[in-house]
């Protein structure tokens, strides 16, 4: 069922965007973005890592009402909840609209077929059971819960003959308590809704709202993300898509990913990788040209190279980038040097981090070029004699070090073992997550959970090899320890 394109309509900026939708269904992706599907696709099961930890989400839905929901499904969905927003939210969950106001809202025409496929749509989101295991997220307490739920508990419809729906059709909708809750503690993420109601397809609107979800950080719903990078399959699962073929995958895709691109949506759409190992690139058109430059103490620290530099030898990030705060970036590069070229004249200092330190922190010249690296040579044909002993590091700023690392380590062994766990899959994933296949990581998350590995020790090790740029012998470690997964 194709609507009237309204090509004019450009995405806004997320900044502009005044309409918001329910953050957890957006994210999961509960309605499957396919237009058609067979009558017996009855049931889909989609593992999904939430802040390191292996998620579960499930459907089931009776063979009855066509399968799982799909296609229009989404917009009947969304529009339920833009709807329950509009009347005030109000503690039963309700929403009480005829079903002309209902088809209007979703963005369709007064005609008996969108009236038959609106009543099929409630249908199937009233008999869909959805299943998500820690992967919904509760906003009151900030914590990942499990839920059960039919995105509609109940539907009363006044109906002028008793069955089908028409222009007077008065509808009382009880939507799902975990989407009323959320809704109501402002769990929002925003929604476009104009340009979703301008785009001609519904494999389109399905495919918008997935990226769109999928852009923002689940926990603080902070600015959007410019570029997304999904494994292929992956994201194919996500949009319940039954396809599992990279080229059929991208052959479905094809024609929504075409709509987004030409509307502006999306700058582009790119594959990396081969076959199973394929990742898809969407980089998003529709932020500003330029944002605006962040606060000059945080515009280059935390990412500029001197600070990975500091890293490698040992100094935790909030020291270095206090120490690139404090003295500048030009200034802890030259006493950078000037520490490699102490340690390359034979000084061995006891903690080399704590000694970079105090050479970066010096003012009195003890570590200037040429006077404390090695004595003068008797004759230049003869090897130099042995260094001089330099001073001791500042203890003050070594004690500093020590104490936040002990603080970090501290919070860290505070956390209840499975949030201890999470935090250390989240860190491998971030060094090497290209390098593992996901059995990898749920056998160390296994593993760590089961108190056979010490998550403090998996995080520490990963940063280590990060330093000491051995990343890939950590991965290999890892591949060869939980190959079975």
């Amino acid at each position: 069922m194709a609507r009237t394109r309204k090509s004019a309509v450009r995405p806004r900026q997320p900044g502009e965007i005044e309409r918001f939708d329910e953050a957890n269904s957006a994210r999961l992706g509960l309605i499957c973005v396919q237009e058609r599907i067979p009558a017996d696709y009855t049931r889909w099961d989609l593992e999904l890592m939430v802040e390191g930890r292996v998620a579960r989400l499930t459907c089931i839905s009776p063979g009855e009402y066509g399968g799982v929901p799909h296609g229009l499904d989404g917009d009947f969905a969304t529009a339920l909840n833009m709807i329950y927003l509009e009347q005030g939210a109000p503690d039963s969950g309700e929403v009480v609209i005829t079903a002309y106001q209902l088809l209007q809202k979703a963005g369709f025409t007064d005609s008996g077929q969108y009236y038959q496929a609106l009543q099929d749509s409630l249908d199937r989101l009233k008999g869909a059971t959805y299943t998500a295991s820690e992967s919904w997220r509760d906003k009151r307490h900030e914590r990942w819960t499990t839920v059960k739920f039919n995105i509609i508990e109940q539907i009363d419809a006044d109906t002028q003959d008793g069955t089908a729906y028409g222009h007077g059709t008065l509808l009382k909708i009880r939507l799902a308590r975990p989407v009323v809750q959320s809704l109501r503690e402002q769990y929002l993420k925003p929604l476009d809704m104009t340009f979703v109601l301008s785009l001609s397809r519904s494999l389109t609107r399905s495919l918008y709202r997935m990226l769109d979800a999928r852009r923002y950080d689940p926990v603080n719903l902070a600015e959007p993300a410019e570029v997304l990078r999904i494994s292929l399959q992956q994201w194919a699962r996500e949009c319940k898509l039954l396809e599992t073929v990279p080229a059929r995958i991208k052959r479905n895709l094809e024609s929504a990913h075409a709509e987004l691109i030409e509307r502006g949506y999306l700058r582009s759409v790119s594959y990396e990788g081969t076959r199973a190992a394929t990742v898809i690139v969407y980089e998003f058109g529709d932020l500003p040209a330029s944002l605006p430059a962040p606060e000059p103490s945080l515009q280059v620290i935390p990412d500029a190279p001197v600070v990975d530099a500091l890293r490698r030898h040992g100094v935790v990030v909030p020291v270095a980038r206090k120490l690139v705060t404090q003295f500048g970036e030009n200034h802890v590069t030259v006493r950078l040097e000037q520490f490699e070229a102490i340690l390359a004249g034979g000084y061995q200092p006891q903690r080399p981090s704590a000694f970079l330190v105090d050479v970066i922190k010096d003012q009195s010249g003890k570590y200037a070029s040429g006077q404390t690296v090695l004595p003068p040579a008797p004759k230049p044909a003869r090897p130099a004699a042995k260094p001089k002993r330099l001073p001791p590091p500042d203890l003050a700023m070594e004690a500093e070090a020590d104490q936040i690392n002990d603080q970090l380590t501290r919070e860290f062994r505070a956390l209840p073992l499975t949030e201890q766990a999470a935090r250390a899959v989240t860190q491998v994933r971030m060094f090497v997550g290209r390098e593992l296949r996901d059995s990898h990581l749920k056998s160390l998350l296994a593993a760590m959970l089961a108190g056979d590995v010490d998550p403090l020790t998996v995080r520490d090790e990963v940063t280590r090899a990060a330093c000491n740029l051995q990343l890939p012998e950590f991965a290999e470690a890892l591949r060869a320890a939980y190959s079975d997964g």
